[in-house]
């Protein structure tokens, strides 16, 4: 393949210029000597790449093989900006399960110590019950008793008191 048929563009213009396949004659231009036909594997002219201009670094075109050429660069798909939750869902299920289950096993524990407790409690009431049955006739009768105490207590310097008790 020749570069010496390559377009001359200005440098300015390298990069802007679309590709015109009419505009340049890319076919190979072989000077063959008159002589014996030459061996080897024959090469179809649709079975070849075809050539593509590409700018180089110094924004020449130059000839390549499609196949060698480099991929096109594609855009970037659209990126996702729509906001994210702050905890991953999955996580926070399981961690409602998991309190879930843990207040459950709290409330039947309280359920169940207050069971445990009105028994308790029953037998509490009941036995005070049967003490008021037993107190009601005594506490039914007229017999009263008086208490009179008198208490002085005189109190003097440097911890000197005195304390009479009248019956």
């Amino acid at each position: 393949m020749s570069t010496d048929r390559a377009p001359q563009l200005h440098t300015e213009a390298a990069a802007v210029q679309p590709y015109r396949p009419y505009d340049v004659d890319v076919t190979p231009h072989y000077r063959l000597p008159l002589q014996a036909p030459a061996t080897g594997p024959v090469e179809l002219y649709d079975e070849r790449d075809p050539v593509v201009w590409v700018p180089d670094a110094y924004g020449q075109m130059v000839p390549m093989r499609r196949s060698q050429a480099p991929a096109p660069v594609q855009p970037t798909p659209p990126r996702d900006l729509s906001p994210q939750p702050l905890f991953d869902p999955r996580a926070q299920r399981i961690a409602a399960g998991g309190i879930l289950a843990a207040g459950t096993g709290w409330g039947v524990g309280q359920a169940l110590n207050a069971l445990a407790g009105l028994g308790a409690g029953a037998l509490m009431w009941l036995a005070i019950a049967i003490l008021a049955c037993k107190l009601a006739p005594a506490a039914m009768s007229r017999t009263t008793v008086e208490n009179h105490t008198h208490v002085t207590n005189n109190n003097r310097w440097f911890g000197r008191s005195n304390t009479t008790v009248n019956h």
